[in-house]
């Protein structure tokens, strides 16, 4: 194949990485003010108050996702995460790949017509590779249960004591608003949009851009930086920066847990057992402070 070729095939796939990245950078921004809007904001109803901080971070997360998705499925993007990228192939399947510039193991080009929505679906489980398998309940737990264990020996240094992150339950009342803030969002509604967002988009969007600019090598190391320094960051903003004993704790937790997320998701090619990980992460927190433990 010519240069020229290969070049063009190059341009595309550089494109497309950076056409994923936007809608990802733009939510995170979006999501950082409109939460640090919603923060500053009195509400007469704490409830109000607790969803709104919830919705400023999820909607523009799902949105990125969403457009991220779209934007997958009319130009095709293959995985970021499987096989040689596309200098090492041979000029044949470089060839394919000027056509079908997903330049993946995994997936095939979105086609045209009635069934672009399907496309839509699988392209967008095929960019997050939104999957589980029984495995990743082992890993998840252990990494889970490790990193809440490291976050818990921040607490004692920094506090004295093992905290429950903010997490309060006054005079209790067992209706659906108790079940969205005591449960649900935290435990389980939170982690799977985080992990889509952190380890799904961003993850594999970092991963895909610094291997198509030709630095595989250190493809791995920077997804992971990139995408445990913006999840620490998302749960910074709200803190008070004259609280230095939160920011550092909070600041560490987070991190530690974003890069241990990362790292399983990109050992296993999919983000099955880091929500599995979140989850458990949240729930050493949120069960005991129930509990009274």
């Amino acid at each position: 194949m010519g240069a020229g070729k290969l070049g063009l095939m190059g341009k595309v796939v550089v494109q497309q990485s950076v056409s994923v990245l936007m809608p990802a950078g733009f939510g995170l921004v979006v999501a950082i003010v409109l939460l640090i809007s919603a923060d500053s904001t009195s509400f007469g109803d704490a409830n109000v108050a607790n969803l709104l901080g919830y919705l400023c971070v999820w909607v523009p997360m799902l949105v990125a996702i969403g457009v991220a998705g779209a934007g997958v499925a009319r130009g095709g993007w293959g995985s970021a995460l499987d096989g040689p990228g596309p200098a090492v192939r041979s000029d044949a399947a470089a060839a394919g790949a000027v056509s079908n510039p997903t330049g993946g193991l995994d997936s095939a080009p979105a086609r045209a017509g009635g069934g672009d929505a399907g496309n839509g679906i699988r392209s967008g489980k095929s960019l997050l590779r939104l999957s589980i398998r029984p495995i990743d309940l082992i890993w998840g737990l252990g990494v889970g249960l490790l990193a809440r264990t490291v976050a818990s020996l921040i607490e004692i240094l920094g506090f004295g004591s093992i905290g429950t992150a903010g997490v309060t339950f006054g005079e209790t009342v067992y209706d659906g608003w108790w079940l969205f803030g005591a449960l649900l969002a935290p435990v389980l509604l939170a982690p799977f949009v985080e992990e889509l967002f952190f380890r799904g988009l961003v993850l594999r969007g970092v991963y895909r851009q610094v291997t198509t600019l030709g630095a595989a090598r250190w493809a791995a190391p920077i997804a992971v930086g990139v995408s445990g320094l913006t999840f620490a960051l998302m749960h910074l903003v709200t803190i008070d920066p004259g609280n230095t004993a939160t920011v550092v704790v909070v600041g560490a937790s987070t991190l530690i847990f974003g890069l241990a997320a990362a790292a399983l998701a990109l050992a296993t090619k999919r983000i099955g057992g880091a929500i599995v990980a979140h989850v458990t992460f949240n729930g050493l927190v949120i069960v005991p402070a129930l509990l009274g433990i």
